[in-house]
This record gives C-alpha cells, sequence and structure tokens, in this order.
C-alpha cells in the first residue's frame, strides 16, 4: 500500500535543493498531485492515494508507482528551475542543465506511461479495438 508520507520521504531523499537542504512538503504533495492527474488522464481511470486529498484508499497499483515517481521529479525539477530563475538564490546549477533534466525526467514519465498502457492491454481480456469496415465509394465525386 502507498501512502502519501511513504512517497513524499522518498522524493525528498531524491531530489534535495542545495540552499535549503529540503524541498518543501508542498511542493512535494503538488508535484505527486500532477503526476497521478495526468496517470488517471492518460488511463481514464480514478486511482487515489491514501493521504492526498484526502483519500483513505490507496487504489494506485504497485506497477505504476515508479512513473508516479518519476513524474513527480519532473514537476519537482521544474519547480527548482522555477525558484532559481524567479529568485536571487545562491542553489548552484546551470539552468540549461536543470531543463535539461526536467524535460527528460519528463520524456521518461511518458515512456513509462506507455509501457504500462501496453501491459495493460496485454492483460486484459477484452479486445481494446475492433475491425474497421472501410466503405469505398465507386465513383470518385461521391
Amino acid at each position: 500500500m502507498t501512502r502519501l508520507d511513504e512517497l513524499c520521504n522518498r522524493l525528498q531523499r531524491q531530489y534535495l535543493e542545495p540552499s535549503a537542504a529540503a524541498l518543501p512538503l508542498n511542493s512535494i504533495i503538488e508535484a505527486l498531485r500532477l503526476a497521478l492527474e495526468r496517470i488517471n488522464s492518460s488511463f481514464g481511470e480514478k486511482f487515489e492515494i491514501e493521504g492526498l486529498y484526502g483519500a483513505v484508499n490507496d487504489t494506485l497499483p504497485a506497477d505504476f508507482e515508479p512513473a508516479l515517481l518519476i513524474g513527480a521529479g519532473a514537476h519537482l525539477m521544474r519547480f527548482l528551475l522555477q525558484s532559481h530563475l524567479g529568485s536571487y538564490t545562491n542553489m548552484a546549477g546551470e539552468p540549461a542543465l536543470m531543463q535539461s533534466l526536467a524535460g527528460y525526467l519528463d520524456e521518461r514519465f511518458v515512456w513509462m506511461l506507455e509501457g504500462l498502457r501496453l501491459d495493460t492491454l496485454q492483460e486484459s481480456a477484452d479486445l481494446p479495438f475492433s475491425r474497421w469496415e472501410w466503405k469505398e465509394s465507386l465513383r470518385w465525386r461521391n
């Protein structure tokens, strides 16, 4: 079972901001929320994480957790970049490098979602497609 506080702790250990030594909890929760919304919109589901939006149940499959963390990481890198460019911080790092890393993480998130979608299609008992009949006109002006 995935809980919000466990996910926040994992992200805090992975993405440390040098000037503050830790990311604000509100930013981490917002990044997780944005990544979960993208997963839900991609799959047409209503997955929940225990503790997010007051949810008491965790319905996110365990296979989706790495994708969720990568997506949240992409959002966190964008947050760090916006903070760096919008304020006078002493945070080390090149903005171009941070932008490239955020773009890479976002692409990786999309790849992981595509892989999860293919896995769910292969495991599905229902066919996700059906034959499409093409009715061609006998005359070219119709």
